[in-house]
């Protein structure tokens, strides 16, 4: 009974520091977009420009995230993550330095590098680390940490930037980031306990052999389906309020709560999302596919009618929670394709389609507006998320037709 006690506390353990890490992430990725009113007037640069800081970020990460797994693969995923999250929030506290705009495009570029070992470390450590029996409850951990940092980010960052400036306000969010990154470096080995040892103890594969598992067809439809879902989110996260705004004519306020009803829902059906994973074994894809197709299926609906109040609130509610369900079941999904050994390297090259996503789409969605068609932001993200459910599924129904079993990472 005691080993069994310290076994899940060190599972926990695990969760939680992977969880602090990936928390920082996302809370950085929308640190500077609340500030982007103070920062166009201090630097004197366009919303344009600001737009192009932002897709410099999401590109360096996503270019940077399947060299990171490679690296894991080959060192161990506690060092890389200890490593990225070090460059990231020094690269924040950086920000508030920043003279000129070209300055702050290095400083992007660099913040995006270090973004990009996020993924393939905490996969890794998760997947090595954590009792099979318990990680659909981990990888929720870890999605609910994500969404809390996304959540906080806004308010958080238009709060220090009204009180102290954009500049003090990234420095101090940035300096948290470091702190917390010395905590790791002196505590990792407690954390962490377990998950080194766990490495693969062969000969490390030629990067050539390495790529091939790349170019299997279930691990590019993983890369394909998070495409298509970073597209389909940047709509609902980034361009939803002022769609809303221009096609209901909502208020800034009553926009903003739909966004809000979303992000409520999300961590809630994260939770119950991970205790089902674990539960249904082999049917992950199923319910991740029937989830994320549930928010497609929102999403048109409200291009096919006039939602507003109460409704409108509630459709954002139920699309946040389904999407959360998915996440867990999405991750396990992956992870059953994923051969053993090479966790870093598949976790960080299909991830890598998040960013790939994020990184294309803001201008699509940016001229539906300009182009005075913001329903189309609800009509193209529902369309997405249903292809995505669609390739979801397609790709892990092509496994189990190979006769391929699923094999725990390592």
């Amino acid at each position: 009974m005691s080993s069994a006690i310290a076994v899940h506390r060190r599972d926990i353990q695990v969760m939680g520091a992977v969880g602090a890490a990936h928390f920082f992430s996302h809370f950085y990725q929308l640190a500077l977009a609340p500030l982007f009113l103070l920062i166009g007037r201090d630097l004197g640069i366009s919303y344009t420009e600001l737009g192009l800081l932002i897709t410099t970020f999401f590109i360096a990460s996503a270019a940077f995230q399947t060299p990171a797994g490679f690296l894991i693969d080959r060192v161990g995923a506690r060092p890389v993550l200890i490593g990225g999250l070090g460059i990231l929030s020094l690269t924040v506290s950086a920000y508030s330095l920043a003279p000129n705009y070209p300055i702050m495009l290095v400083l992007m570029f660099v913040a995006g590098a270090g973004n990009s070992v996020f993924h393939p470390a905490d996969y890794s450590l998760l997947n090595n680390s954590v009792d099979p029996k318990l990680i659909g409850r981990a990888y929720s951990v870890h999605s609910f940490s994500a969404h809390g940092g996304f959540a906080l980010a806004p308010f958080v960052m238009a709060f220090l930037g009204d009180r102290i400036g954009w500049r003090e306000a990234l420095l101090v969010v940035g300096l948290v980031g470091v702190c917390v990154t010395a905590l790791l470096i002196v505590l990792g080995p407690k954390f962490f306990q377990g998950s080194l040892e766990q490495k693969p103890a062969k000969k490390p594969e030629s990067i050539k052999a390495g790529i091939s598992i790349l170019l299997q067809p279930a691990i590019l439809g993983f890369f394909a389906f998070f495409v298509l879902l970073a597209m389909a989110m940047i709509g609902v996260q980034n361009f939803t309020p002022s769609a809303l705004i221009l096609d209901r004519g909502l208020s800034v306020v009553a926009a903003g709560a739909a966004i809000t009803a979303f992000l409520i829902g999300a961590p809630i059906g994260i939770i119950a999302g991970g205790y089902l994973a674990d539960k249904i074994n082999n049917h992950a894809d199923i319910a991740g596919s029937a989830a994320i197709g549930c928010v497609g299926a929102a999403l048109l609906g409200l291009y096919g009618i006039s939602a507003t109040g109460v409704l409108l609130y509630g459709i954002f509610g139920i699309a946040g929670f389904m999407f959360g369900i998915a996440l867990p079941s999405r991750d396990m999904v992956v992870r059953s394709a994923t051969p053993e050994g090479a966790s870093g390297r598949v976790f960080g090259f299909v991830y890598g389609g998040l960013d790939t996503g994020a990184a294309l789409t803001p201008v699509l969605y940016g001229w539906f507006l300009d182009a005075h068609h913001p329903n189309w932001v609800f009509l193209s993200s529902g369309l997405l998320f249903i292809l995505a459910a669609l390739l979801m599924l397609f790709t892990a129904r092509s496994i189990t037709s190979r006769g391929n079993s699923p094999v725990p990472p390592s």
